[in-house]
């Protein structure tokens, strides 16, 4: 009988090395980060990175699963999701954003930005800081960081290049109200149906045009059901890192500044991939055979300013101002 209690023993350790492997891993704080970007974007790319950091620095208590292409839902639901915990992280637009909470659409009027850089200024503000304060408050969420998506401009079927051009246009844009606004100051017919569909739909000429950065026209492959690209950047647009409110406070503060800190920095990283890739996207979608054209934002930015004010979108009074003064 003695000859065998070594084994029993070894198999007490294992059985107990066994159940602290299976508690540890149960303790670990299982996240889910969707989107609705395609897996080859830069999007997808940064959540991926920053889930890898954020799982070696919680040394693999807190794994994250990046879920791209709407594969959880549309944009739009994101924010009820967050709140609910049906899903942890995601990327919500500024405009989606302002739906729950109207001041954020001040980044999404369009026009405000004059330029690449007056945007830039306008990410490491303290306007845009309060903002995002004012939109944790409200929502119970916490958005962690902003992310420079790109210059919104419209690609079509036919050469466009003035506002009476878009008239009764047949023009894909999301649901939110500023995107809205651009569509109908410009007589235009705006219409809205779920993103994964809005290549199939513009194949099949149920839409004639759409906006979006062109890095989204690159990675959707619209330039095989689109001619034309004309550069507008009517909307200098950011996305929202957003976490849930039950997943922020399954954290500790410690792991809360942990991935912060993270987000931000891989936030950062990413304004820089998606600026520089501006340029190449232009290039790349030249030489895929679309016509890619200037535009007069003048003439557009007058339609949209006789039809609609920043306060009416849902600024609070003084913001514009505040955002154009950075600019000086």
């Amino acid at each position: 009988m003695k000859s065998l209690l070594p084994w029993r023993r070894a198999g007490v350790f294992l059985c107990l090395a066994f159940a602290g492997a299976v508690a540890a891993h149960a303790q670990a704080l299982q996240f889910k980060w969707g989107h609705v970007y395609e897996p080859t974007s830069i999007f997808h790319q940064q959540a991926e990175l920053a889930a890898r950091k954020i799982a070696e620095q919680s040394e693999g208590k807190i794994r994250i699963e990046v879920v791209p292409s709407s594969k959880l839902g549309q944009e739009g639901d994101y924010p009820l999701m967050l709140a609910n915990d049906s899903m942890q992280i995601a990327y919500v637009g500024q405009a989606t954003l302002a739906e729950g909470y109207p001041p954020l659409s001040l980044g999404s009027y369009p026009f405000a930005f004059k330029d690449l850089d007056h945007m830039r200024k306008y990410l490491a503000s303290p306007l845009l800081a309060e903002l995002m304060k004012g939109y944790n408050e409200k929502s119970g969420n916490r958005m962690v960081a902003s992310v420079y998506y790109g210059a919104r401009q419209v690609t079509s079927a036919k050469p466009l290049a003035r506002p009476e051009d878009f008239r009764d246009l047949r023009l894909y844009v999301p649901a939110a109200a500023a995107y809205q606004l651009f569509a109908t100051a410009v007589d235009a017919k705006p219409v809205t149906l779920p993103f994964m569909s809005l290549y199939g739909s513009l194949k099949k000429s149920e839409v004639e045009a759409q906006e979006n950065p062109l890095d989204i026209v690159k990675s959707k492959k619209l330039y095989e059901v689109q001619k034309y690209v004309l550069l507008t950047a009517h909307v200098y647009d950011t996305l929202g890192i957003v976490i849930g409110k039950a997943a922020w406070g399954k954290l500790t503060p410690q792991q809360q500044a942990m991935v912060e800190k993270v987000l931000v920095e891989t936030a950062k990283w990413t304004n820089v991939g998606v600026i520089a890739g501006e340029l190449e996207d232009e290039k790349f979608l030249r030489d895929k055979g679309m016509t890619v054209s200037p535009a007069n934002r003048q003439l557009f930015q007058e339609r949209v300013v006789r039809r609609s004010t920043p306060e009416q979108l849902g600024a609070r009074p003084g913001d514009y101002a505040r955002l154009q003064a950075l600019v000086n």
